[in-house]
This record gives C-alpha cells, sequence and structure tokens, in this order.
C-alpha cells in the first residue's frame, strides 16, 4: 500500500511539473528535493540511453548528503482515460527489470556547482552500480555491470520455428495450444467440426489471406517475416532485430524496449515499453473503419486496462518449454482463459459480430470463395470460447544459426 501511495504522488508530481532543486547557491535551505523527468532525466543502462523513466531525489545536506533516490516509471495516460474511465496514470516497468520502483540510499556530494553520487547494489533480480551527477537542473543516472543473477536463457539467441505439415499436424512461428468441448463448424455441423486446435493451428494460421504489399501471407509467414532474431542477454535486455514495415528494412529491436527475468524453471516476466504499447494502441484505434456494423468494444477494452495494464510494471508472465529442438515461449492459460471466457465471448455472441468480421474481410482476395466456410466458422466461434478449459498462446522459435 505504501509503495502506491508513493507511485501516485511521485508520478502526479513528475506529470504535472517539471521540480528542479528547491535549494541552491543563493538560499540557505539545506533540504534538496527534487523530480526530474523527460528533458530533464538522463538515463544509461551498460551504455546505453533509456527513455520513459522518473526520477525523485531528496538529501539533506546538512546531514553529509545522505538521502533517498526513487527510479520509477509512470506517464500520463489522460488520452486514453478520458474515455474509459480509468487512471490517468499508467506504471510501466522501472529501470531494473523485475523492480518497478527503485529506491536507494545515496550519498551526494557537491563539487563546485554539481552534486555527484556513486552507489552498488542488488536488487532481487539484478546486481548493479550506479554513478548519478545533478546539472543544473538535470539529473543523469549511468547504471553499469546491471547483471542477471539468474541467467537460465542469457546468451540464448532465437528466430521463428520454419514450417512444419505433417501428416496430423501443422506448427509454425506461432505457438497455439487451444483445448475446447466445442469445435469450429465449417459448414457441416459443429458436431463434424473441427477441434479449435487443428482449426486454428492446420487452417487459419496456415492460410495465406492477409494482404501485404502485392501479395498475400499466412500469420506463420508475416511473423517469420518480420521477426529476423530475438537474443537473450545476460542483463536482462531481450534485443535482435526485426522488419520495419514503413521502410521494409531490418531494424534493432532497441535497448530497454523488452526485458525479462528468469523467476523459476519454465517461467519468465516480460517487461515491455509501455510508451511504445500506447503509440501502437492509439493508432489502431485511429484507423477504425467505415464498416457498416458496429461492436461494443467497451468491455474488452476496460478488462484489458484491469487485467494487463498493471502487468507493465509487475511483469506479463511468460512459460516457455522445449521439444523436439524447439522453444515455446507463450502466454498461459491462467491469464487467456478468463480473457476467453469472459470478454471475447461477450464479444463474439454480439449479433453485430459476425457481419462485422464478414464485412472487415470482403475485400481480401479469394474470401468469396471461401464464404461457405468461414462464415459457419466465425459463428460457432463463441461456443468453442465458451467451451474452452485451456488457451496458451505465443512464437515458437529455434536457435538462430
Amino acid at each position: 500500500m505504501k509503495k502506491k501511495i508513493f507511485l501516485f504522488v511521485a508520478a502526479a508530481m513528475s506529470i504535472l511539473s517539471v521540480t528542479s532543486c528547491k535549494s541552491d547557491d543563493n538560499d540557505n535551505s539545506e533540504i534538496v528535493d527534487a523530480s526530474f523527468v523527460n528533458e530533464t532525466l538522463q538515463v544509461t543502462y551498460n551504455g546505453v540511453p533509456v527513455i520513459g523513466k522518473n526520477a525523485h531525489l531528496h538529501f539533506d545536506k546538512a546531514q553529509g548528503g545522505e538521502g533517498t533516490l526513487n527510479v520509477y516509471s509512470a506517464i500520463d495516460m489522460s488520452a486514453v482515460a478520458a474515455d474509459n474511465q480509468t487512471s490517468s496514470v499508467l506504471y510501466g516497468p522501472g529501470v531494473l527489470p523485475g523492480t518497478p520502483v527503485l529506491t536507494i540510499p545515496v550519498n551526494v556530494v557537491k563539487e563546485g556547482d554539481n552534486f555527484y553520487f556513486a552507489t552498488s547494489g542488488s536488487t532481487e533480480y539484478v546486481d548493479y552500480e550506479l554513478d548519478g551527477e545533478i546539472n543544473g537542473s538535470v539529473l543523469s543516472l549511468d547504471f553499469s555491470n546491471v547483471s542477471l543473477k539468474n541467467k537460465v536463457l542469457a546468451g540464448k539467441s532465437y528466430k521463428p520455428a520454419p514450417l512444419d505439415v505433417g501428416y496430423t499436424a501443422v506448427t509454425g512461428s506461432v505457438y497455439v495450444n487451444w483445448e475446447s468441448t466445442a469445435k469450429f463448424d465449417i459448414g457441416f455441423g459443429a458436431e463434424n467440426g473441427f477441434p479449435a486446435q487443428t482449426f486454428i493451428a492446420s487452417l487459419v494460421l496456415n492460410s495465406a489471406f492477409i494482404p501485404m504489399g502485392d501479395t498475400q501471407m499466412s500469420v506463420y509467414d508475416i511473423v517469420s517475416a518480420l521477426l529476423k532474431n530475438a537474443a537473450f542477454t545476460a542483463d536482462g535486455n531481450i534485443t535482435g532485430t526485426y522488419v520495419d514495415m514503413a521502410t521494409n528494412q531490418e531494424t534493432a529491436i532497441p535497448v530497454g524496449i523488452a526485458q525479462y527475468v528468469a523467476v523459476s524453471g519454465n517461467e519468465i516476466k516480460l517487461f515491455l515499453n509501455p510508451e511504445m504499447i500506447i503509440a501502437s494502441a492509439m493508432g489502431a484505434r485511429s484507423e477504425s473503419g467505415d464498416q457498416s456494423y458496429e461492436l461494443d468494444t467497451t468491455p474488452l477494452l476496460a478488462y484489458a486496462m484491469e487485467t494487463f495494464l498493471p502487468m507493465l510494471s509487475e511483469g506479463i508472465p511468460v512459460e516457455y518449454k522445449v521439444e523436439n529442438g524447439m522453444t515455446s515461449f507463450y502466454l498461459p492459460s491462467s491469464i487467456l482463459l478468463p480473457l476467453a471466457k469472459g470478454p471475447l465471448y461477450d464479444l463474439t455472441s454480439d449479433p453485430n459480430f459476425v457481419p462485422f468480421v464478414l464485412d472487415s474481410m470482403k475485400d481480401m482476395e479469394g474470401m468469396a470463395d471461401m464464404l461457405g466456410m468461414i462464415r459457419p466458422a466465425i459463428a460457432s466461434l463463441s461456443s468453442v470460447l465458451e467451451g474452452t478449459t485451456l488457451l496458451e498462446l505465443g512464437l515458437n522459435l529455434v536457435d538462430a544459426e
């Protein structure tokens, strides 16, 4: 509770104003109490600049510069909160993976017009060293020698798994494990339909129906084309390369966009940069279309805000397993099952859902010839969701060469 109260107060201070030091050479105050964000805060992580962080520093010059530094992440969500009755403050991951709020004692020393401090420490997941400097109204924090305590994945590099069409199953770059008591109807009645796992993995993900430039690609193909490789580093970052769709050029995954910590034998916590997520979400909202049918997505969005946004600071639980030379990283059923049987079921039960989806697909090449199968399959989705007993979704990866 105390941590939540601090976060709220600190975030409010950082968002409403940028506060510089209360004391300077022109007053007699011995207390320095300052908040830093955006232009007044510069953070490096093992030599690489990172963004989207906040800091608050408090120390007493009369007590030899002893004080406390707090580093966290809070961003203004007012643009989203205005129409969704949610908090206007979003807490993101801290500067060190696994620590949403880093609170450390510091001993600040004044040299000339600047203030300096240096320390080292250890959190639950990492060891680190820190050098800090206040130059005017700017605080610089240099985190160095950051190293995970649990390095089970450190040094691993992966790429999307290739498509494998077998006699009984199809596997590719997307991992899906879906069990339901109901089946997808493809035009011969639900009793003669496809199990959820078979329908999604073998048909939906493997069908080239998504327009990509001058061609059409399957979900498997798109993932393999866009994600070139992903590497888990010893300092808790996930780096690699992907293809930027705007430029069609291979682009490095920036340090700080995605971080991780190993929690147990087969579980990690994933931390994502909230600014990137918000930019993507706002872009998706602006593209809502010219469809003739409307769906009420408010309950789904509210569920996502309540359930998934807190994971930005607490970490997204991701499980992984290695089978037949392939490593699968996936969201567990404990997260996806309530989503499937709750707001997704409600959304797909909406009378407008089937016409909405069909209207969205009307311009896709080849769709007209498949409507006899697509229409009943879409209509049976709500029943499949209602009968779902297990749902896992993620990526299938193999070792990068």
